[in-house]
């Protein structure tokens, strides 16, 4: 299989461009406490992870004629710092302790130096950083100049987007009508733009290429149905299989297409509503949970939904008559496959 290949060759390639570009960053340190947190910032980016999105860059580069291979590895590990970035502001917000198995990075620094606080402010620092180291490898590669330009500018686009998404995501829990076509927006902008749709094109950019329809027909549908299939996975994965406790988007009062539907059902409603947002759930609480949600009819609900959007996204590629098409293809198969 082509994603076989694929998700087994190139992300070793971009994560050994990652090593490089922090190597020369700790050699550049002024100060041991600047070494630390690049260090730190390197080993949250590098643990697990299985580099979807510098992937999806360079098959966006690679759709569309892209010839130079190893420059357009060096530029798609911008988008894994990018993803750093998000990722270490996010588990401030949402009080993660774990991501991707281990410690977050604020909970690193709270644990080192015994303060709270100070553990979100190194982390919010270290974002901040990564963004930074975002646009500087970008920047680095030789890549035509008003290339890279729009590629740059298309990685703002993506940040902005996904932010957008976050205060949907955010504010989610004040909204007394927030239902499913909210959340599939959110799901737009939170994931779509950023997993799929965004990568895509700044490959697709870094080719020369300046039509994106078929891009966005493929990615809104399928990275909303990555998205949703994602919180099936939250809610019936093991942490082994999802790298954060099993009852972290129950406890984070998450909105899942899984809640809403279930809710809609008055046998389940109180329940599920107490327990939403509540620390501390108990296996008995989330078993009880996951009992509701496939007796309403909600986990039927949205992964025949998810099934549906990855069907749309599919039938964009036609005809399919090239291996980055036949990626895209199985990608979609993928999401949709992905079991706990």
């Amino acid at each position: 299989m082509v994603l076989n290949e694929y998700l087994d060759e190139y992300p070793k390639k971009v994560e050994q461009e990652l090593k490089i570009f922090f190597e020369k960053k700790k050699k550049k340190a002024f100060d041991e406490k600047v070494k630390e947190i690049i260090e730190i910032i390197e080993e949250y980016t590098l643990r697990g992870g299985k580099r979807l999105r510098p992937v999806l860059m360079i098959v966006g580069y690679k759709l569309f004629g892209g010839k130079d291979e190893n420059e357009i590895i060096k530029a798609s590990a911008s988008i894994e710092l990018i993803q750093s970035y998000l990722l270490i502001h996010d588990d401030i917000i949402d009080e993660s302790d774990l991501r991707r198995g281990k410690p977050t990075l604020h909970k690193i620094y709270e644990k080192k130096y015994e303060d709270k606080k100070f553990g979100e402010n190194m982390a919010i620092i270290a974002g901040d950083l990564a963004s930074v180291y975002a646009q500087e490898i970008l920047d680095q590669t030789n890549f035509p100049i008003e290339r890279k330009y729009r590629a740059l500018i298309k990685m703002a686009e993506i940040v902005e987007e996904t932010g957008y998404g976050q205060v949907l995501d955010v504010t989610s829990s004040h909204r007394k009508n927030f239902g499913e076509e909210e959340l599939l927006l959110l799901h737009t902008y939170k994931t779509a733009k950023y997993t799929l749709e965004g990568p895509l094109i700044m490959g697709a950019i870094l080719a020369g290429h300046d039509d994106f329809s078929m891009i966005s027909e493929y990615s809104i549908p399928v990275g909303v149905a990555f998205q949703l299939q994602d919180d099936i996975l939250g809610l019936y994965g093991t942490e082994d299989k999802i790298g954060k406790p099993v009852t972290s988007d129950l406890e984070e009062g998450k909105k899942t297409l899984l809640i809403l539907k279930a809710i809609e059902n008055k046998n389940y409603r109180d329940y599920i509503l107490n327990v939403l947002g509540k620390k501390n759930i108990t296996m008995e609480e989330l078993e009880n949970v996951r009992k509701f949600v496939k007796s309403s009819g909600a986990l039927d609900y949205t992964y025949s939904l998810a099934k549906d959007l990855v069907s749309r996204g599919v039938k964009s590629l036609e005809p399919i008559d090239n291996e980055e098409k036949q990626f895209l293809k199985e990608f979609a198969d993928y999401v949709i496959k992905r079991n706990f």
